[in-house]
């Protein structure tokens, strides 16, 4: 989508029913027919939280502006040569493989900081990661040619305080846009950078966040999922289908737990010792949820229906703008924290029978119970999750 491509007067005209949608409507509420793109008002400033909305577009391609996490989203320092440069602390490709990563080392899009190399075949088709606590595994599955997915996981101590922070991101590149396992990477890069450098500036004066090392949580979601549309829009160019990707967070400190996220990939909550306890913490952006939401289909039909799947929002410099869903929750009860790919829950999508996959032993021999029945489902898409365990103060395992 491009600006020539929405209008900001009135909704778009649905061509099936005749009905006028309003501004912003990606969906007709008359008959479910998709609408044109008609850009909607602008994000509110988020009440409770000091850090800007987040935006789809910060600024426009060659622009020098500030985008807000201390980095510029223009194209200063671009070479023209193939592969990327980094300007200005945001990565930028001129030319990348049909894979969507550039053909020099992953050191150049930053990717090492991820704890894997998804530019390592090897890496790309399989990895796994393991901290105290939490463990993540990617992979290709049975069907498609490559895994555009990606994942990030890392556990950060918190200054002051004998707590610590983990965060887990799982972003699932969008296959019908060249370039998107690129952008799967460096959004899951970009996000843990941002928390890294966020718990080495914390704010001590704050009573209010005294529990959480002066972190505050709910805007880190924030400040992440920014950061993250930042940096993969800046992959984007002239003359090209601009990368795109899902994308879905995870924070932990003790029994807090915030999740963001922008697209399909959701976050669960499981109770192992009462599965039925357990739910879906995050809403699809995707036509069957929009549907069900505005009482169009009920969700059998919608979900059965060709368009399901196709998403709503995205990460992307076309992607539709707007502030990246975040819900706090605090657990009175142990669990474990799932984010994950619809490579996961278009197998198994129902919480208690995920519940029902954790696995005693801990993090990583669940993330791989799980891959585990994905994969003997048909494994039809690529599967990314993470998994966090958490354990309230005064609970026992």
């Amino acid at each position: 989508m491009s600006p020539a491509d929405t209008t900001t007067t009135e909704g778009a005209l649905c061509e099936g029913c005749g009905e006028q949608g309003e501004p912003g409507d990606r969906f007709c509420e008359g008959c479910g027919a998709a609408l044109p793109a008609t850009e909607g008002p602008p994000p509110a400033e988020r009440e409770g939280t000091r850090a800007r909305p987040v935006t789809a577009r910060t600024a426009a391609a060659g622009a020098d502006t500030d985008a807000g996490d201390g980095h510029a989203a223009g194209s200063d320092g671009a070479n023209g040569s193939n592969g990327v440069v980094e300007a200005n602390g945001v990565i930028e490709a001129d030319a990348a493989g049909p894979d969507g990563l550039a053909d020099g080392d992953a050191d150049a899009l930053g990717l090492r900081g991820l704890g894997y190399d998804p530019e390592d075949p090897a890496d790309r088709d399989h990895a796994e990661r393991s901290v105290r606590g939490a463990a993540a595994v990617t992979d290709i599955g049975r069907v498609r040619a490559r895994n555009e997915d990606a994942f990030g996981l890392v556990r950060l101590p918190l200054a002051g305080s004998e707590r610590e922070i983990v965060v887990g991101v799982v972003c699932d590149g969008v296959g019908s846009v060249p370039g998107s396992a690129a952008a799967s990477a460096v959004a899951c890069r970009q996000v843990l950078e941002t928390a890294r450098d966020a718990v080495t500036h914390p704010d001590p004066a704050d009573p209010g966040l005294a529990d959480t090392g002066g972190i505050d949580v709910t805007e880190l979601a924030y400040t992440c999922a920014e950061a993250a549309v930042v940096a993969v829009s800046a992959l984007g160019g002239p003359g090209r289908d601009s990368p795109a990707c899902t994308y879905v967070s995870a924070m932990v400190v003790g029994d807090v737990l915030v999740v963001s996220w922008i697209g399909d990939s959701r976050a669960y909550w499981l109770v192992p010792d009462e599965p039925d306890a357990s739910c879906v913490l995050t809403t699809d952006d995707s036509w069957a949820a929009e549907a069900v939401a505005v009482g169009l289909l009920e969700p059998e039909r919608a979900y059965s229906d060709p368009r399901a799947h196709a998403i709503t929002r995205w990460v992307a410099a076309d992607g539709p703008p707007g502030p990246a869903h975040v819900v706090a929750h605090a657990a009175d009860r142990p669990g474990v924290l799932l984010i994950c790919s619809d490579g996961l829950w278009n197998h198994v999508p129902h919480a208690a029978d995920l519940a029902r996959l954790v696995h005693a032993d801990g993090p990583a021999p669940t993330t791989r119970a799980m891959l585990a029945a994905a994969l003997d489902d048909g494994g039809t898409d690529n599967t990314t999750l993470v998994v966090v365990d958490v354990e309230p103060e005064g609970s026992s395992a």
